[in-house]
């Protein structure tokens, strides 16, 4: 399979994976389904970056999913209700609670168990329900930082639940704050601010969840030089939770599609996370992070800085930025399978970014342009 930017889908190409659209409805579209215009056109209006499809050329490079989808849903469904009862309510029940502790734990033990050394989130992405799938997602990298990190299952399920509720006291916040385009004002910033707040009020009368926890709830927007809020506080003086959190909310945010911007591609979002490295961000944390996020998901096109054109195939543990690839020459064929860790003569050679000449976007993906929409 490979995957193929929105701009460049052509009629006759057929999908590798569904597409989801949102929790608890049916996919957009169905594996095998063959594209027609209008199919393609749907995709665009819900701004979906790109899509797997299958190719003859490529069919031995495959997607594992991050979480299976029966997780992915169960969690996506128990966030939703808990935030949505929380914004009805003043309080939350424990039993709702324990529920997110329960699936705190399952996230932990469906990824430990899972042989795949770095993450895609791409197919957990949600396009009518950011504020869960955004939830999930934190929690997902942040379990892969913190076992990059050295934690243990306790642990790593404590930094879940943080990660799992970090928004939940936007609930709390006008929506015509969340949802504005526009800068805020003083004064809507400042109500804004308020959510880390709320939840660690609400969660602390629960007892349920550990200090850690609440901790990493109330500090996901520090900021390592002191220049976040709610405390402002400064570097190590931030709980650890918090740091992580703060990596892992800032690449799902910038990497996903909102109503006033378009998702950046990882690379670019990586880009600017590693220069902002102490400054908002632990550098250190970080470094875990590169290790568990795949810079360039398998199935991408990328050029090199030889100039050639190749195909992600596989990431490598510790150095997603040193994958293993497959060199594409100019007719289309495909030459060799180069590891970049490891080649000597693709030592020197680097990924400059992602290749989007669409002369290698209909290989072996089919011709003929199906009637109908």
């Amino acid at each position: 399979m490979i995957f193929i930017p929105t701009d460049h889908l052509k009629a006759g190409m057929v999908l590798a994976m569904d597409i989801d659209i949102g929790i608890g409805k049916l996919p957009l579209l169905t594996k095998e389904q063959v594209l027609t215009p209008g199919f393609i056109q749907r995709i665009r209006d819900l701004n979906i970056a790109g899509v797997y499809i299958e190719s003859k050329q490529f069919e031995d490079v495959a997607f594992k999913e991050t979480i299976s989808r029966k997780l992915k849903q169960e969690a996506l469904t128990n966030i939703k209700k808990i935030f949505e009862n929380f914004s009805r309510k003043t309080l939350v029940s424990d039993a709702s609670l324990k529920t997110i502790s329960n699936l705190a734990s399952s996230l932990v033990e469906n990824i430990l168990s899972n042989n795949e050394v770095v993450v895609n989130l791409s197919d957990l992405k949600g396009h009518d329900d950011y504020t869960y799938s955004h939830s999930l997602s934190v929690a997902i990298l942040s379990i892969m930082i913190g076992n990059r990190l050295g934690f243990g299952r306790r642990l790593l399920t404590d930094l879940a639940a943080a990660a799992l509720l970090h928004d939940l006291g936007k609930m709390k916040i006008d929506v015509r704050i969340l949802n504005k385009q526009d800068k805020l004002t003083d004064e809507e910033f400042e109500a804004l601010k308020e959510h880390p707040d709320i939840a660690c009020d609400h969660l602390r009368k629960s007892k349920i969840f550990s200090m850690s926890v609440l901790e990493g709830v109330g500090s996901h927007h520090e900021r390592y030089d002191g220049s976040g809020y709610p405390k402002a506080l400064v570097a190590d003086g931030i709980p650890l939770f918090g740091r992580i959190l703060a990596v892992a909310d800032v690449y799902d945010a910038i990497t996903s599609n909102r109503s006033y911007r378009k998702a950046w591609f990882a690379n670019e979002a990586i880009e600017y996370m590693m220069a902002n490295a102490e400054i908002h961000f632990d550098f250190d944390i970080l470094k875990a992070f590169l290790k568990s996020v795949a810079v360039y998901p398998v199935g991408t096109f990328v050029t090199l800085s030889n100039g050639q054109t190749a195909l992600i195939i596989k990431n490598q543990p510790g150095n997603t930025l040193r994958p293993v690839i497959r060199i594409v020459g100019e007719d289309g064929s495909c030459t060799e399978d180069i590891d970049l860790m490891s080649d000597f003569n693709y030592i020197s050679i680097t990924i400059t970014g992602r290749c989007c000449d669409s002369h290698f976007f209909d290989l072996g993906t089919g011709s003929s342009e199906p009637e109908g929409n």
